[in-house]
C-alpha cells in the first residue's frame, strides 16, 4: 500500500485554518451546530445543497483536517455572509479556493515515513493458506482503493469461505513497514469488536506510537487506559479521527453492520478494511470502495488443487493428478474458493483419489457433511460448506417477513444456478409457498443478496451450486415433495405467460436443474404437467434429436409409472414421432401418429386438447413428404374444429391457421399465403404487440410469400424487421432467428444482391453449425444455399462442388427422394447450367423433375418451379401447363 498521507505542519494549512477561525468569529452567538445546519440549508449556485458536519466543522476550525470539497466551505462562507447581512462576492470566493486548494494538496501530499518511525501491530490476521493464491485482479484492486485519497474504507464483500479474510490478510501486509497503527478487529458480533478496539486503545495508550516514550511503563496517551472496554473503543476512536499518525484497521467478518454503529474507524490518515458478506445500506458509505470477492477463476482453481496436493507426502510418490482431471473437479465445485480447500483437504486425510472423490460429488445420495466434513477442515476458515451458508441464513430471516426468507432459499435452490428469471419467483405458485404478497417476496429475496446467498440482479437470481445443495440437504425429507411440486408449478406458470421478456431458455435450464435434484417427485401423483415443455422447447429450439431423445426417456418412465394407455403416454409418444418426421423420416412419423390419434380420439375424445394437436403433427406429415394439397385438406377442417373448441386464440388454433397460409402457398397458391399470414399478422400485432414472439415469427412467415408473389424487395424489409424483432426478443442463435436470416440472406439475393447475400449466408450458416450442429436439417439448408449462391454470386464450379459434397450428407439425414434431397439436386443443376454445360444440365434437371412429380405432385410450388425452368432451358411448352 502506498504511504498514507501525513498532516506536517506549514503555511498553507496555517492559513486556511486562521481564516475559517476569522469567519466563524464574526458569528460568536451561534452555535457551531446551528451554522453547520445553516451551511447545510444554503442553496448553492448550481442549486445543490451541501450536507456540513458540526463534527467536522469543528475539525476544520482547530485544523485536524481540511474539508474534502470547496463546496462545503463556499456553503459555509455563504451562510456566514448572509448571516452577517451581506453574500459573498466572486473575489472572496477565489481567495477562499486558493485557499482551500492550497490545505487541500498539503493534506493529501504523500510523504514516506522515515525508516525509524514505530510501527504497532495490534491482532492476529490469519494464517495464509497453505497453497494461497495471489489473485492479482483482485489484490490490485484492493491496494488502488487504498491509495485512492477520496476512499476511507474498503469493502471486500462476497460469499462465505470466497476468501475475503485471505485477501484482507494479504493486504494487511503489504501495507505495513512505514511507521503507523496496524490493528486487525474481529467484528463477528458487537461484543467481539469492543474487545478488539479496546485492545488496540491500550496499545496505542502504552505509547509504542509516541516520541518520546512515557516513562516509568505508564500511559503515554493523557486520556489513559479508559474504565471499560465501552470507553476504551470511544477513545480509539476519538484518538483515529485526530491522529496524524497513519493507520490501517481491518475489521474482519462484519456479519450485522448495525453492530459497528457509532465504532466506523474514521480520520483524515487512516484506511479501514471491511470483509463481510453484507452488500445493503448500511455498509455501502460515501468514502467507501466496493471489492467484490467471487469464485476463483478456473486457472487458479486448478492452480490451487495442484499445489495443495502437491503437499501430500503420498501423492509425491505417484503421479500427480493430471490438469484436466483437477479442472473437471473444480468445475463441479464451482470454484468456491472453500469448497476447493476442503475437498483437498478431505483427499488428503482420506487418501481418496481425485476420480473416486468426483463420483462421491457427483452422487445426490452423498450428503455435503460427509464430503466436507469437520475432520478435515479448510484453510484458514473455520466453518465448512455444509454449514457455513447457516449463520448467513438466520441473518437474512431477521430482514425479511418472518419465515419467508428461508422459504424462497429453498425455492432457489431448487433452480438453475444462474440466470433464475425474477418473475418465476414470483408467481402465484411460488410466493403461496414463500407466504408472501409480490412486495414481501421481493423483500426476501433482497433479505438474501443483501447476506451474499444469492445474487439478485433485477430481472436475474444465481444460487452457487455448492450453496444450493447445502440448503437442499437442509429441508426436511417430509417437505421436499411438496416443494418439488411447488417449483414445478411455478415454472409451468411462467412458461404460460404470454410475456415475450420472460426467457424460455432460463425457465428451460431451471426445469433441468428441477428434474437432477428432485426428479422422483415430479412424477407423484402423476407426471407433473411441465415435463411435456422438456421436448416442446428443444423442437422450437431446432434441437430435434435431443427432443426426440428427451420424449423418449419421459416415455420410457411414464409407461412405467402410468401405464399404456395414460394420456401423458400417448402424448410423449406423440411428441417423439414428430421428432422423428423432423429428422427426416416422415413417412415413419405418420404412420405413428396416426396410430396414436386413433388411441387419442378413443381414451380422450375427439375434442380433447391432446387429440387436436396429435391430428395436427398426423396432418403435417404430408407436407414433409411433398403433398402440400393433402396437408391443406386436413389442415383446414382441424382449424375450424380447434377454433370452435378452444377460440381463436389458443396456440394450437393459431399454429394451425399458420400451417393453412403454409399449405396453401406450397399448394400453388403464393397469393392466398401471403393474404392469410398477412391478416395473422396484423391480428397479432393488435393483440399481442409487434413485438410479440408469436408476431415476430408470423412476420418472418409473411415475408417468404410477399416475395414468391413477386415482390423480392418488400420481401427484404420484411425479413428485416422480423430479424432485428427476433434478434432482440429471442438472442442471434434461436431457431427462430436463424431461420429468418436465413430468408433474408434468400431474398436479398433474388433481390439482386448476391454479394450481400453470400456474406448473410455465411454468417446464418456458422450461427446454425454452433448452435444446432453441422448435420442438422436447419444447418444443412443454410449450407445447401450457402452453396449455391456462392456459385451465383462468384464461382459456379466451387458452389457445384460443395453441393455434390452435401447431397452426399443430405441424403444419409433425409433420403434420396425427401424434397430437401430433390432441391439440392435442383440447385446443383442449376449451377451446372450457369457454369456453361446447359446439355448436363437439362438431363439433370429432368430427372430432378420426374422425381418431384412422384413424390410431390404436379401442383407443388417447387414442381411448377423446375417444370418451368426445364421449359425455359429447352424451349418447350410448359410440362405442367
Amino acid at each position: 500500500m502506498a504511504q498514507l498521507s501525513q498532516d506536517p505542519d506549514g503555511a498553507p494549512r496555517t492559513a486556511f485554518t486562521a481564516a475559517l477561525a476569522q469567519l466563524r468569529g464574526r458569528l460568536p452567538d451561534v452555535s457551531d451546530e446551528v451554522l453547520a445546519r445553516r451551511a447545510s440549508l444554503t442553496a448553492l449556485p448550481s442549486g445543490r445543497r451541501v450536507a456540513v458536519n458540526a463534527r467536522r466543522l469543528g475539525e476544520w476550525l482547530h485544523g485536524r483536517s481540511v474539508p474534502r470539497d470547496f463546496e462545503q466551505v463556499h456553503a459555509l462562507v455563504q451562510a456566514v455572509e448572509m448571516a452577517a447581512g451581506g453574500s459573498a462576492t466572486s473575489q472572496s470566493l477565489q481567495r477562499w479556493r486558493q485557499l482551500w486548494r492550497a490545505a487541500q494538496e498539503q493534506r493529501t501530499a504523500v510523504r514516506t515515513t522515515p525508516a525509524a518511525a514505530a510501527e504497532l501491530v495490534v491482532g492476529r490476521a490469519p494464517s495464509d493458506a497453505a497453497s494461497l493464491r495471489q489473485r492479482p485482479e483482485l489484490a490490485g484492486a484492493i491496494d488502488d482503493a487504498l491509495r485512492d485519497p477520496a476512499v476511507r474504507q474498503v469493502l471486500l464483500t462476497g460469499p462465505g469461505g470466497s476468501g475475503k479474510s485471505q485477501l484482507a490478510a494479504a493486504a494487511f501486509h503489504r501495507a505495513r513497514g512505514g511507521g503507523g497503527l496496524f490493528a486487525w478487529v474481529s467484528a463477528s458480533s458487537r461484543q467481539s469488536l469492543l474487545a478488539g478496539y479496546a485492545r488496540v486503545w491500550r496499545a496505542v495508550a502504552g505509547g509504542v506510537l509516541d516520541a518520546p516514550a512515557a516513562p516509568g511503563g505508564r500511559p503515554a496517551h493523557p486520556d489513559g487506559y479508559g474504565h471499560d472496554e465501552e470507553t476504551q473503543a470511544d477513545l480509539l476512536v476519538a484518538w483515529l479521527r485526530s491522529t496524524p499518525q497513519r493507520w490501517l484497521v481491518v475489521l474482519d467478518d462484519a456479519d450485522d453492520p448495525a453492530d459497528l454503529d457509532g465504532l466506523w474507524p474514521l480520520g483524515e490518515h487512516g484506511r479501514t478494511i471491511v470483509t463481510t458478506r453484507r452488500r445493503d445500506a448500511l455498509v455501502l458509505r460515501p468514502a467507501a470502495r466496493v471489492v467484490q470477492v467471487g469464485m476463483f477463476t478456473g486457472p487458479e482453481s486448478v492452480d490451487y488443487l495442484r499445489n495443495r496436493l502437491s503437499l501430500d507426502p503420498s501423492a509425491g510418490r505417484g503421479q500427480p493428478p493430471p490438469d484436466g482431471e483437477l479442472a473437471e473437479l473444480a468445475a463441479a465445485l464451482g470454484h468456491f474458493p472453500l469448497a476447493l480447500s476442503q475437498a483437498a483437504a478431505f483427499l488428503i486425510d482420506t487418501g481418496t483419489d481425485v476420480a473416486a472423490y468426483r463420483r462421491l460429488l457427483d452422487d445426490e445420495r452423498e450428503r455435503l457433511a460427509d464430503l466436507f466434513p469437520p475432520s478435515s477442515p479448510a484453510d484458514g476458515h473455520d466453518r465448512t460448506v455444509a454449514s457455513t451458508w447457516q449463520l448467513a441464513a438466520q441473518r437474512a430471516a431477521a430482514l425479511a417477513k418472518p419465515g419467508t426468507a428461508q422459504r424462497m432459499l429453498e425455492l432457489v435452490s431448487l433452480l438453475a444456478p444462474v440466470g433464475v428469471p425474477q418473475d418465476l419467483l414470483l408467481t402465484g405458485a411460488a410466493r403461496t409457498w414463500v407466504g408472501a404478497q409480490r412486495r414481501e417476496a421481493l423483500a426476501a429475496l433482497r433479505a438474501l443478496h443483501r447476506l451474499s446467498l444469492l445474487t439478485h440482479d433485477a430481472p436475474t437470481v444465481a444460487m452457487h451450486a455448492l450453496v444450493q445443495r447445502a440448503v437442499r440437504e437442509a429441508v426436511a425429507e417430509s417437505e421436499l415433495p411438496a416443494l418439488a411440486r411447488t417449483a414445478a408449478d411455478a415454472l409451468d406458470e411462467a412458461w404460460a405467460t404470454p410475456d415475450p421478456a420472460l426467457p424460455v431458455a432460463a425457465l428451460y435450464d431451471s426445469l433441468l436443474a428441477l428434474r437432477r435434484a428432485a426428479g422422483e417427485h415430479l412424477w407423484r401423483p402423476g407426471m407433473h404437467p411441465v415435463l411435456r415443455r422438456l421436448a416442446e422447447h428443444l423442437m422450437a429450439v431446432g434441437r430435434t434429436g435431443a427432443a426426440r431423445d428427451t420424449a423418449g426417456e419421459l416415455l420410457e418412465q411414464a409407461r412405467e409409472r402410468l401405464g399404456g394407455e395414460h394420456r401423458d403416454v400417448i402424448f410423449l409418444a406423440a411428441q417423439q414421432a414428430q421428432a422423428v418426421g423432423e429428422l427426416g423420416d416422415p413417412a415413419t412419423a405418420h404412420a405413428a401418429l396416426a396410430v396414436l390419434r386413433r388411441d387419442a380420439e378413443r381414451l380422450l375424445g375427439a375434442d380433447d386438447p391432446d387429440t387436436l394437436w396429435i391430428r395436427q403433427r398426423e396432418a403435417l406429415q404430408p407436407f414433409e413428404l411433398g403433398a402440400p394439397a393433402t396437408a391443406l385438406a386436413e389442415m383446414v377442417p382441424l382449424h375450424a374444429r380447434a377454433a370452435a373448441v378452444l377460440g381463436d386464440e389458443h396456440p394450437l388454433t393459431l399454429s394451425t391457421r399458420r400451417y393453412v397460409a403454409l399449405c396453401r402457398g406450397m399448394s400453388g397458391d403464393p397469393a392466398g399465403a401471403r393474404q392469410w399470414f398477412t391478416a395473422l399478422a396484423d391480428e397479432l400485432a393488435q393483440q399481442r404487440g409487434p413485438a410479440h414472439p408469436d408476431t415476430l415469427s408470423t412476420l418472418s412467415d409473411l415475408g417468404r410469400w410477399i416475395g414468391e408473389t413477386g415482390d423480392a424487395d418488400g420481401a427484404v424489409d420484411t425479413y428485416q424487421r422480423a430479424v432485428l424483432g427476433l434478434a432482440a426478443v429471442h438472442g442471434p442463435l434461436h431457431h427462430d432467428t436463424l431461420t429468418a436470416r436465413h430468408n433474408l440472406a434468400y431474398w436479398r439475393g433474388l433481390a439482386g444482391q448476391p454479394t450481400a447475400a453470400v456474406e448473410e449466408f455465411s454468417v446464418a450458416t456458422q450461427d446454425a453449425e454452433r448452435a444446432l450442429g453441422p448435420r442438422h436439417p436447419t444447418t444443412l439448408t443454410f449450407r445447401t444455399n450457402l452453396a449455391y449462391w456462392t456459385g451465383l454470386a462468384d464461382d459456379p464450379a466451387a458452389g457445384m462442388a460443395a453441393l455434390a459434397e452435401l447431397q452426399i450428407v443430405v441424403e444419409q439425414v433425409f433420403g434420396h427422394t425427401h424434397p430437401r434431397a430433390l432441391r439440392t439436386r435442383q440447385l446443383h443443376a442449376q449451377l451446372r447450367h450457369r457454369g456453361g454445360d446447359a446439355a448436363g444440365a437439362v438431363g439433370e434437371l429432368t430427372g430432378v423433375l420426374a422425381d418431384m412429380r412422384a413424390v410431390q405432385g404436379d401442383g407443388h410450388l417447387r414442381t411448377v418451379e423446375v417444370a418451368q425452368l426445364l421449359a425455359t432451358w429447352t424451349s418447350a411448352p410448359d410440362p405442367v401447363g
